[in-house]
């Protein structure tokens, strides 16, 4: 994502409701709606926006609340996430004139409006159900693709389809607005650059040169990615974009989670500085410490100090918070402040800083890590500013793992079942191949019996001869010789039959 501000153009859009909420206060990201602000944050904005009507009575809606939060600071600057309490009276308009049958129901309003379908000439907003699970991660995974682009791809190539050329993007067509041009190593258009292209569409045009325009890239000095040039109007002169100079505070888990922790790469700088509003000499120290890291941050953009490029993010908690305290304590940092550590959250290491709390000493810090002197810190614990909800995220842990230990238990007595039912069919299997195999030797066995007696029987026929026949037939042999019809009548006749 594409880490710049447009500072003189950029201006926050986040403006909040007062008054009470169960769910969602002024503090929260959720921006809070009613018929005050429902055209201006919902209608008339360029900006994608998610809407929860909910009530402060329904359980889902209770459930849904720390998701939607997340949600909400993951979706900081990009999409606008809001809510609008139905329960109130004077909200039931705004509920009744968008269906809603129950709560949480969560909709998607577009960034572009449509001409009303029962007023000629008036323009609306129409809506999408949101139907996914009710978790951060899938309503940023559903919200990020519905923002529109109206950045311009710039190149040199004709084979690339709606691309412009330098010479177009800069034609005379153009000359009354002012451009923004993104040299970037993204293949993809990041969600950051569509939403700002969103938010200032018709004030500022987009434009996008990749990292293979090495033609274009070369005219305009750029070595380096991503780099951002602001052209002004009536001018071809291109003026790099400087960082936000800025440094911002932590207050909450969430602030971490989204601006830290959940980073893919870079470093976390963090300082440990004391604000008391009270005091105004607190606040002119604090005033004077902030500059310092301006004048730092500023300088590890710019490189011209370091050898080896760090991407840094610079923040700063107040160390009479409970938060900074519990992260002084995690972290065995030193309590004189002001302080400074930075922190690699992907490979779980930090480094606490040591020695003057000045530009110079600062920077000397930083170019030391840079340049891979000196030594960094393994941590193995989760980092969290907030107690509560690490003692929640601890008791999810055990009960995960109480599941995963029931799931396991489970699992071995069904393969213990298993293997008792596998041993019983086994075990018929065997008795039965052992059964068949006894009746096909007793079978063969009868068969070789039937077959002795029959060859011995014929043996015996062929040994008896008609000589041998004694006076009751029956051979010397024991073999009966049956008297044929033949033999009948050769017998000599009774004299009575002469």
């Amino acid at each position: 994502m594409v880490s710049y501000t447009v500072k003189t153009e950029i201006s926050s859009y986040a403006h909040k409701t007062q008054g009470a909420s169960a769910l969602y206060d002024s503090n929260s990201p959720v921006i809070l709606l009613s018929e005050n602000n429902w055209a201006e944050e919902v209608l008339y904005t360029e900006k994608v926006v998610v809407v929860e009507f909910f009530a402060p009575w329904c359980g889902h809606c209770k459930n849904l609340a720390p998701e939607y939060i997340k949600a909400a600071e993951n979706l900081k600057g990009l999409v606008k996430v809001a809510a609008v309490n139905c329960d109130d009276e004077a909200n039931r308009r705004i509920c009744g004139s968008y269906d809603v049958q129950g709560f949480p129901t969560i909709k998607l309003f577009p960034s572009k409006p449509i001409e009303d379908e029962n007023v000629v000439g008036k323009f609306t907003k129409k809506p999408k159900d949101y139907l996914g699970a009710r978790t951060a991660k899938a309503i940023v995974d559903y919200a990020l693709p519905e923002i529109p682009s109206f950045v311009h791809t710039i190149s040199n190539s004709y084979s690339i389809s709606r691309a412009l050329t330098m010479d177009e993007f800069f034609s005379k067509e153009n000359d009354t607005i002012s451009k923004v041009v993104l040299f970037t190593n993204k293949d993809q258009t990041t969600p950051l650059y569509k939403a700002l292209s969103c938010e200032f569409h018709n004030r500022l045009i987009f434009g996008e040169v990749k990292e293979k325009e090495s033609a274009i890239a070369e005219k305009f000095g750029v070595n380096k990615f991503p780099k951002l040039f602001v052209i002004p109007k009536e001018s071809n002169e291109a003026i790099e974009f400087k960082v936000d100079p800025e440094i911002y505070e932590i207050t909450t888990q969430s602030e971490l989670e989204s601006q830290c922790l959940s980073k893919p790469i870079g470093l976390c700088v963090f300082s440990f500085l004391i604000l008391e509003p009270e005091y105004p000499e607190s606040v002119a120290d604090h005033s004077n410490n902030l500059e310092i890291l301006r004048k730092v941050k500023k300088k590890f953009h710019d490189q011209s100090s370091v050898d080896k490029k760090l991407s840094l993010r610079f923040f700063w908690f107040n160390a009479l918070s409970k938060g900074a305290k519990k992260l002084i304590k995690d972290f065995k940092l030193s309590d004189m402040f002001p302080n400074l550590m930075i922190l690699n959250p992907n490979r779980k290491v930090y480094r606490p800083h040591i020695g003057p709390f000045d530009e110079e000493g600062v920077v000397k810090f930083l170019n030391d890590i840079a340049k891979g002197r000196g030594s960094s810190y393994e941590y193995g614990f989760d980092v969290f500013i907030d107690e509560k909800i690490e003692k929640k995220d601890d008791k999810k842990k055990d009960e995960k793992e109480d599941d995963e230990k029931k799931v396991e238990k489970k699992d071995d007595e069904k393969k213990v079942e298993k293997k008792d039912d596998d041993e019983k069919v086994e075990k018929k299997d065997d008795e039965k191949k052992d059964d068949e195999k006894k009746d096909d030797e007793k079978k063969v066995e009868k068969r070789d019996d039937e077959k002795k007696d029959d060859e011995k029987k014929t043996e015996e026929e062929k040994k008896c001869g008609i000589d041998e026949l004694g006076k009751d037939g029956v051979c010397s042999g024991g073999t009966h010789k049956t008297e044929s019809k033949s033999d009948e009548k050769d017998k000599p006749k009774d004299h009575d039959e002469l």
